[in-house]
Parts: C-alpha cells; sequence; structure tokens
C-alpha cells in the first residue's frame, strides 16, 4: 500500500518544478497597436476619451494564468503622471478606454503598458502618445471644452491654448494651473442653477466658450387609457431637463416616436391586459418607464359635441349632444354629468349612448351657460373631457312680492317699495300698481307708478289711520302677488326717545325685547337724521323669535342716522324702538355760534349757541375754551377750561390784568376737537377798580344806616321788652271828703300804668274815687289849656291849699322781677336837691321799701324843663311824716314827672 502512494506523489512533485522553472521565465513585453480618441469631433467641441490596443506576445499555449497589465498616462510635455491602473486580461481583444478629466485637445497624452503575473512583470513598452492642440502654431487662443452640456452639480475643467507669442506674463484666472508651454487649465468649475437658453460663458486671451448645465431626462407617471374606444392614448408628466435645446428630449413608446407628453397607440382594445414602456432620452442620460393595464378598465371619454338648447321654458330647458361617428359610444353604457353657470349639478344622468338631458329649477328671465362630460358606467375611471359651453335664456314669469314699507318725515307719510332683483323680478318691470283702501266702505284709489318709481306720499287724510294699501309689480307673463302695508297714524310714535347708539366695523347691532303683538316678525329702519331727502329710508324684515340684528349698508362716517325697531301685526306696524347714531364718529367741522364776551368786572363771561347739526359729525362731549394775551409771546393757546357738559354753553374767565385778548371755543367729539370759533375782548382792569371802590364805599355807607336804624329799632323793642309799666296808686279812707283842697292824681299822670295799686289803711286815706276821674277827664278833653295848667293853677295853687299830712299804708304788690340794670344806676344830687330824675323799678326785695317823702308836683314843658314862675316855686309839698306806699311809674312822655325823695 505504501508503494502504491509514493509514485503519485513522485509525479506531482515533477510537475511543480517543471512549471516553477516555467514562471521564472522573463515576461513578454506587449505590443501596443494604436492609440486613438473616442469621436471623429468634427465640430471640434472636445473629446475626453482616450483607446489604447495592444498584443500580449505570449508564445501559443504557454501564457500563464493570471495575468494582468499595468497601464500609465503621462502629459507628455511635462512627462506628468496623470493616471495608472491595473488592467485584467480582457477576452478576445485586447482594448482599453479611459476618459480624461479634461479634453484630451487641451495637451499631448502618452500611455505605456507592462505585463504582470503574480509578482512578476515585464518591461513597459516604449510611450505611445495622442496628440494635442498645444503643439501646433496657432495664431488665435482656444478654449476647450466648447458648447459642453452638463448636469447641475457638476465639475467641469477648462483649459485655455494660448497662441505662440502670448505665452510671456500670462494671467488670467481661473486659468491659474499650467500643464504644458502653452496650456493653462481651471479648476473643476460647479453650477447648482439651470442655464438659460444662452447658456454660460468662460472667458480667456480675448476668446471664449459656453457650455450649459441642465439635468437628464426625469419622466413620472406613465398612463395609457382609451378615448374612443378605438385606440390607446399614453401620457405622462414630463420631468424638467433645461431651458436650452442642448436638452431636447427625445421619447419613445414600444418603440413608437411620440410627442413631448403623450402618445397615440392604434391598437385594439379588445387585447386585455397590455404592456407600454416609454423611452425618455438627451445629452445627459435617459429615463425608462412602464405601464400595465386593460384599455376597456381605463375609459376617459372625449368631450361631447353639444347642439343648441332646445325646449327652454321660464324653469326648464333640455341639452342635446352627439358623438364621434367613428367612435364605438353610440351603444356603451354610460354616466353623464353637467354644469350650469360653474356650479356642478349634484343629480346625473345614465343610459346607453346617452345624447341629451333635461335642467330644471331654473330662474325665470336668466341667462344660464351648460355643459356636459360623461364617463363609463359599468368600470367608472375618470370622467371624460368637459364639452364647449351652449348658453341660453329662460323665459319671463310673473314677478314675485314686493318688498314695501313706509315712512313718517316731516308730518307726512311716506309707502315706499324696493325696487326687485333680477331674481326676483322674473322678467322687465314694467310698472307697478297700488291700491289704497279703507277698513270702511270708502271707495278704492288705483294708482299706477313708472318703473322708476318707489315712493308714495300718503294723503293726510289717510294718514289719520284705518287704511291700507296693496301694491304689486306687472311684466309681460303678468302682475305679481299684492304687498299689503296699513298706514300708521302720524302720533304712533307713542312718545318714544331716541337712545344713542354707536357703531362698529362699519355696522350698527340692536337689539329690542320682543313684543307680544308681533305676529309677523320685525322690521327694522334706518336713514340719515337729518337728511331732507324724501323716501330715504332703508329697512331690513326679522322673521319672529328674533330680537337682535346686525345693520349693514352704505353708512357714512360722521353721519348721524336714525334707526327704528317696529313690531309686524296684524294692523299698524308698532313703533318699539329708536335709536340715533354714527356708525363712526369724527370731529366737528362746524364752529360753536354766536360767540360772545362781556366784562362783568374782573371776570369775563362767554357765552355761545350750539352748531348745526350736520355739522357735529359725532356726539358733542364738552367744549375747550382757550385765551391768549395779544401782547404775550405765546406760541400756544391758554386751555382755561374744559367743559365736559355739552348743554352748558357759558363759561365765566377771571382776567387779572388788562390789555387785548383772544377768546377761543371749540367742540369736541369722541374723535376730537373741531375748528375754533373766536372773540377779541379789551379788558380794563383800572375802571373795575374804581367801580370797585366805588361800590364799597357806598356798601359800607349802606351797611352803616342799616346799623343805626336796626340799633333804634331794636332800642324801642327792647324798651317795650325790659322795661316794665308803672301801677296806678289808688288812695283810700275819707280823704277825699275832708275841708280843704285836694290834689287828685290822675291815670293822665300814670300814663303807662295799667293797674292801680290797691292799699290797705285802718285810718282814713286819701282816695281817688274813679267818678272823679271820669269827670275831671271830660274837662281835659274839653279844655284846650294844657293840663298842667290846669292842675297847677286850680287844684294845687300853694296859695290856697294847706299842707295835707296823710298816713298811709302800703301793700307791696308784686312785679315780675325783672331786673333792669340799665336803670338801677345810683344818682348824685346836690345837697339842696330833694328830687329823684328818672325811674326807680320795683324789687321784690324786701329791703326796698319806699319811705315817707315830699311828694311834689313839678311842671314840665315839653322839653322836660322846669318853668320858673316870679318869686315862687310852685310846689306842693306833702309833710314828710305823712307815709304814701307808692308804686313807680315810667313817665318818660308824660306831661308830669312825679318826683320821689328818697
Amino acid at each position: 500500500m505504501a508503494s502504491s502512494d509514493f509514485w503519485p506523489l513522485c509525479a506531482l512533485l515533477s510537475l511543480a518544478v517543471v512549471q516553477g522553472k516555467q514562471y521564472a521565465l522573463p515576461l513578454p513585453v506587449p505590443e501596443i497597436v494604436r492609440v486613438y480618441s473616442d469621436g471623429s469631433d468634427i465640430y471640434d467641441f472636445g473629446v475626453w476619451k482616450m483607446n489604447v490596443e495592444w498584443r500580449d506576445n505570449f508564445p501559443n499555449g504557454n501564457k500563464p494564468e493570471p495575468v494582468t497589465y499595468d497601464a500609465e498616462i503621462f502629459h507628455t510635455e511635462q512627462m506628468q503622471l496623470v493616471h495608472k491602473e491595473t488592467l485584467k486580461d480582457p477576452m478576445g481583444t485586447h482594448q482599453w478606454s479611459w476618459t480624461s478629466p479634461l479634453p484630451l485637445q487641451c495637451t499631448s497624452h502618452s500611455v505605456r503598458l507592462r505585463t504582470r503575473h503574480q509578482s512578476h512583470t515585464s518591461d513597459w513598452t516604449p510611450l505611445y502618445t495622442l496628440k494635442g492642440k498645444d503643439i501646433d502654431n496657432s495664431s488665435e487662443s482656444n478654449i476647450y471644452p466648447k458648447d459642453y452640456v452638463a448636469r447641475v452639480g457638476e465639475g467641469i475643467v477648462f483649459c485655455c491654448i494660448l497662441k505662440t507669442e502670448s505665452r510671456a506674463g500670462f494671467s488670467h484666472p481661473p486659468f491659474t494651473i499650467q500643464i504644458s508651454n502653452r496650456t493653462y487649465i481651471t479648476e473643476p468649475v460647479r453650477r447648482d442653477d439651470v442655464s438659460d437658453t444662452g447658456g454660460f460663458d468662460v472667458l480667456c486671451n480675448q476668446t471664449g466658450a459656453t457650455y450649459f448645465i441642465g439635468y437628464a431626462p426625469d419622466d413620472q407617471n406613465l398612463t395609457c387609457e382609451t378615448r374612443d374606444l378605438n385606440s390607446v392614448e399614453c401620457h405622462w408628466i414630463p420631468g424638467k431637463t433645461g431651458k436650452s435645446r442642448m436638452f431636447n428630449v427625445q421619447y419613445k413608446v414600444n418603440g413608437r416616436n411620440c410627442s413631448v407628453d403623450q402618445c397615440v397607440l392604434d391598437d385594439s382594445v379588445d387585447k386585455g391586459v397590455m404592456n407600454w414602456t416609454l423611452i425618455a432620452k438627451n445629452r445627459l442620460g435617459e429615463k425608462m418607464i412602464s405601464d400595465v393595464a386593460d384599455p376597456k378598465h381605463r375609459v376617459r371619454l372625449k368631450a361631447p359635441t353639444i347642439t343648441s338648447a332646445v325646449l327652454v321654458h321660464a324653469r326648464n330647458a333640455t341639452l342635446e349632444w352627439q358623438w364621434d361617428e367613428k367612435s364605438k359610444l353610440n351603444s356603451f353604457p354610460m354616466i353623464c354629468q353637467v354644469e350650469v353657470n360653474g356650479h356642478t349639478v349634484q343629480e346625473t344622468f345614465n343610459g346607453s349612448g346617452l345624447k341629451s338631458l333635461v335642467l330644471t329649477d331654473l330662474q325665470p328671465f336668466t341667462g344660464y351657460s351648460a355643459r356636459v362630460r360623461c364617463g363609463s358606467y359599468e368600470h367608472f375611471y375618470k370622467w371624460g373631457d368637459w364639452s364647449t359651453l351652449n348658453t341660453f335664456s329662460t323665459k319671463e314669469d310673473i314677478p314675485e312680492a314686493v318688498d314695501m314699507w313706509m315712512q313718517i318725515l316731516n308730518g307726512h307719510t311716506y309707502v315706499v317699495w324696493k325696487s326687485l332683483t333680477a331674481n326676483q323680478s322674473h322678467g322687465i318691470i314694467t310698472g307697478y300698481e297700488l291700491l289704497l283702501g279703507s277698513t270702511t266702505d270708502e271707495p278704492k284709489e288705483h294708482i299706477s307708478k313708472a318703473t322708476n318709481e318707489h315712493c308714495h306720499k300718503v294723503s293726510a287724510k289717510r294718514a289719520e289711520g284705518d287704511y291700507f294699501m296693496f301694491i304689486s309689480a306687472k311684466n309681460s307673463a303678468g302682475i305679481s302677488p299684492p304687498s299689503k302695508i296699513t298706514i300708521p297714524n302720524l302720533q304712533s310714535d307713542g312718545g318714544i326717545i331716541p337712545d344713542h347708539i354707536s357703531g362698529l366695523n362699519d355696522s350698527f347691532s340692536i337689539s329690542w325685547d320682543p313684543s307680544p303683538n308681533s305676529s309677523c316678525g320685525y322690521v327694522v329702519d334706518w336713514f340719515p337724521t337729518y337728511s331732507t331727502e324724501q323716501c330715504a329710508v332703508k329697512w331690513m324684515k326679522i322673521s319672529s323669535g328674533v330680537s337682535n340684528a346686525t345693520i349693514y349698508s352704505d353708512f357714512e362716517n360722521g353721519v348721524k342716522y336714525t334707526l327704528s325697531v317696529y313690531a309686524c301685526t296684524s294692523g299698524a306696524p308698532q313703533l318699539l324702538q329708536r335709536r340715533e347714531g354714527y356708525v363712526k364718529e369724527l370731529a366737528p367741522v362746524g364752529k360753536v355760534q354766536n360767540l360772545t364776551a362781556e366784562q362783568h368786572g374782573k371776570d369775563i363771561k362767554l357765552s355761545w349757541k350750539d352748531m348745526h347739526e350736520e355739522e357735529k359729525k359725532g356726539f358733542i362731549l364738552g367744549y375747550n375754551v382757550y385765551y391768549k394775551h395779544s401782547s404775550e409771546d405765546q406760541k400756544y393757546d391758554i386751555l382755561m377750561a374744559s367743559i365736559r357738559d355739552p348743554s352748558v354753553r357759558t363759561h365765566t374767565l377771571s382776567i387779572l390784568r388788562s390789555g387785548n385778548y383772544i377768546f377761543k371755543v371749540k367742540a369736541f367729539t369722541s374723535a376730537g376737537e373741531g375748528p375754533e370759533s373766536d372773540v377779541y375782548r379789551y379788558v380794563d382792569q383800572q375802571v373795575y377798580t374804581m367801580v370797585s371802590s366805588i361800590l364799597i364805599v357806598l356798601g359800607t355807607l349802606a351797611c352803616i344806616i342799616a346799623i343805626i336804624v336796626l340799633f333804634c329799632i331794636k332800642r324801642e323793642w327792647l324798651q317795650s321788652k325790659l322795661y316794665s309799666d308803672t301801677p296806678k296808686p289808688v288812695f283810700s279812707g275819707e280823704w277825699l271828703t275832708q275841708d280843704f283842697h285836694h290834689c287828685y292824681v290822675m291815670d293822665k299822670i300814670l300814663l303807662s300804668e295799667s293797674e292801680v295799686l290797691m292799699v290797705e289803711n285802718p285810718e282814713p286815706c286819701l282816695q281817688v274815687v274813679p267818678q272823679v276821674q271820669k269827670a275831671q277827664q271830660e274837662v281835659d278833653l274839653k279844655s284846650k289849656d294844657p293840663p298842667w295848667t290846669r292842675y297847677y293853677n286850680d287844684v294845687c295853687d300853694p296859695q290856697t291849699v294847706s299842707p295835707l299830712t296823710i298816713d298811709l299804708s302800703y301793700t307791696e304788690v308784686s312785679s315780675p322781677g325783672i331786673q333792669n340794670p340799665t336803670y338801677n344806676i345810683p344818682l348824685s344830687l346836690p345837697d339842696d336837691a330833694n328830687l329823684v330824675l328818672g325811674y326807680m323799678p320795683q324789687i321784690q326785695n324786701g329791703d326796698n321799701q319806699l319811705q315817707p317823702c315830699d311828694v311834689k308836683f313839678v311842671q314840665m314843658d315839653s322839653a322836660g324843663y322846669q318853668p320858673q314862675s316870679q318869686g315862687s316855686s310852685q310846689t306842693t309839698e306833702i309833710p314828710n311824716e305823712t307815709s304814701l306806699p307808692l308804686s313807680t311809674a315810667s313817665v318818660s312822655s308824660s306831661e308830669y314827672l312825679l318826683h320821689q325823695c328818697l
């Protein structure tokens, strides 16, 4: 067994030795047969690909495995290595292609090869050179490449070959890299944007070249379908390539040339599922996409040919159309859709070979445009194309009811109505018919109005109530249903005072309390408050259950509007609310009227009147009052007061010194101040000072006089309140019966006494008899002589009357106890005087008792002086030992003064 294994091993070793000797032999040098560029480049735009062909020169049947080849490429002039590569042993012809980063025309390129087997290599072949343009004698510089087409973002290297005499001192960016004596190249140039139709330019030494940037084809969504059941139409979405014709794309579907975005194939649609392939190609590349489908499941019909509308009425019309005679659609089940005035009708129509449909719910006397499209009913894929538009007009119909209202303005009632819109008139309105009637049996009044009239003034008699009006519009088709309104009384506003309302966003928002009287909703109307135009009212009707509204209209800023809310009843409208306001307030445009300035002392009183209502442009919030002294260098007016009450139209200013003043008043609203109204006034403070001094003096004198008069009046009042009346003394006893002349005391003397003091005396005493007093009074009234003359001469003559001694006792009568300190002042008399003048009031003090005294009757004149007689004192004495209880008496105006001895 060992001998059998030995011989195969020896055979293997012998073969290895033989092969090792063969590999050790020198490898043959390959032989380059040809070096050439790819393409003829008849336009000399530039070529980049260099092709090399060679032979290996191995003996027949003696080529080792594996064999490779080393290749090196140089820029010939500088012998700069620009590329090296190890090539696999190609099967068959030994050929290799290399693409240069710059055109091969820029400079000469040399190539060499050698054979490689494992770690063994042959010698290099001689250099084989592909000549460039830089070795030619040229009188002009040249740039490569020319008209180059590149993708967006691709790097392009340009070279500039100088003419022979321009080599010295060349400097022209971006050509900064020298690769031969006459050739300079750029760094790779990249652009991220697509070039326009003219491309981009690059310049060098008075020459240049153009290049274009774009994209390779990138088409999407190939779709093939049938439009008429006779052919297949394919279409796709082209991709963007570029703006220049350099990027034009060629299209083919299943080998057939096509246009840019579609291709029609005359294939039968009865073959079932089919396959379609699109190839798109341009100078930068190509794109291939495919689609697979059954054409009968992809039916998208072409547009039908629509004919004019037939059987057109006021509210419906019939449309008809035709299909292509070559198509197979006359029996094809389809569904169709119609579009009217740009709006697609929700209802669809279906049938085999459908060719007509009926449009309903149209408006009378209205123009319409309609078109139709259809699709497959069994295998719906897409709607087909729209037909062309067909236009027609419906016929007239009777108008709708007229919207009517009323307005009470300046004591007159007007009935107004709105023009009917095109959708309401249903034709051309030829006029309006009005019928005025009453709930009574009075005859009705027929009135015709032209189409441009929308207002009727109601007579004063018919505005008193219980009258109504019907109105109807008419056209060629007939007359509209009548609208009715009951004419309210002129005084039907119920005394409602308008409230303020403010607008917002060019509108008014108003609300009201629901009215139980409302049976048909509400009406809100509005008009410019101060407009004199008749029938300028506008209105809107609100349904029942709604109690608010936002009104948008052609409101003007700064114009006051009156808004009213009425309840719609079975009778006349009932006013519920009235408002006045502005949709947007502005500053006033008018001035206050009749501004005047009057001086009152040191004050200036300004007064003015309100401006015209149309000039307010908003609610007046008040007035600003300014002034300016003409002698002062004032740039601005001084604001003296801001009056926040618009009803106040006066203001008083205190001016401290004389001079000329300008006073200005401006009204203001929430939007600002209006124009000023001014008045000039000279203020004289010297006149005010003189007048003030005179008035002060006169006032002081008046006060002094008033005080004196008041004092005198007060003194008499105090005297009447504080002075007590002295009671009359009453004498008792038999003293009046004695045989002697006696003096009797009468109440004439005691003028102020109202009572007689009752005197008790156990002994006979002096008594004044009332009868005697009465008789004496009668004598006094008849006598023309002064009383004191009679008493003095006839009764108390000292020559005939002897001294009278009277012993009297007295009882003191209680007095009110009023103390009068003024008259309690003690008097100092001369030593020889035995009289006390004045009044000594009685005091309830027990110590204050009158002592016996001498009583004298002294004659006094009207001035209070004692008259003197010749040689004697006319005095009647009463002895001191006689006790006479008397009360004090007030004798301020008496003809006799009773003196009392102390």
